[in-house]
């Protein structure tokens, strides 16, 4: 937890910093993620009481960090002496991401700790079902996409336009973070790219993943796209603001100097 003195402070700090590529690559590994265990899970739906919630992206004590704020039933965001944080960590072992389909389809990636795809393998009652569909596919594939191309990213943005379309926040649906037999154990937050038609561009994204126990047994809570709308869907993804603002958005913690 950080006061939301420090919270803001942090949320000027990163405001800065989006001009500077140089300072941004050294805060910003690849490979990182954000972490939350099941205490952190269990403030956050104590604390929320909307179908959204917001995250600010902060630089405290020098390194990167994910700042998470309920919503009120109104969507408003509720002013706490404090907030929920998690600052962009490496991995320290691989997961084992498993997902199931309605045809009993067992879909097992290994992302290593550089976030590499190390195995896939599937099983299946049914032969004519041995391709994992796109929304299942796409996740990992839009993890290790970040991965290799996000430093190239920021470099263009920072140089395009002084980073003014770098992200500040994130609306987040809340099931993105709650699986619904609420047996994990740790989630964990990547950033990821997906290509939007809309604004002609890749738009980051946080993807939500659950571990449950010590095998590191992995799901991705939600599928963060659908088939067929690769422009979006908005209403299933973590909106990055810049450049999906709404200006109905009550941002209690986005104070300017």
């Amino acid at each position: 937890m950080l006061s939301r003195e420090k919270c803001i402070l942090a949320i000027r700090k990163w405001e800065k910093t989006r001009a500077n590529y140089n300072e941004i690559k050294s805060l910003i590994s690849p490979t990182a993620a954000f972490s939350f265990n099941q205490k952190d899970c269990q403030w956050l739906k104590e604390n929320n009481d909307n179908s959204k919630f917001h995250t600010y992206i902060g630089v405290y004590e020098d390194k990167l960090i994910l700042i998470v704020v309920p919503l009120n039933k109104y969507g408003k965001e509720k002013e706490l002496a404090s907030y929920l944080i998690s600052t962009l960590t490496k991995l320290n072992k691989q997961l084992i991401i498993t997902q199931t389909d309605t045809v009993t389809t067992t879909k097992r990636t290994v992302l290593s700790e550089n976030l590499e795809i190390t195995k896939y393998s599937e099983q299946t009652d049914f032969s004519i079902y041995n391709e994992p569909t796109i929304t299942e596919r796409a996740s990992v594939k839009d993890i290790e996409k970040w991965k290799n191309e996000c430093l190239d990213w920021f470099y263009y943005e920072c140089n395009k336009s002084r980073g003014k379309n770098i992200f500040r926040t994130f609306t987040v649906p809340f099931s993105d973070v709650s699986r619904e037999n609420g047996k994990e154990d740790e989630v964990i937050a990547f950033f990821g790219f997906i290509q939007s038609s809309i604004y002609q561009t890749q738009l980051p994204i946080l993807i939500f993943v659950a571990i449950e126990g010590e095998t590191r047994s992995a799901e991705i809570i939600r599928s963060q796209k659908e088939e067929g709308t690769l422009e979006t869907n908005t209403q299933d993804m973590s909106r990055p603001c810049p450049p999906l603002c709404k200006d109905d958005i009550d941002y209690v913690l986005l104070v300017d100097e």
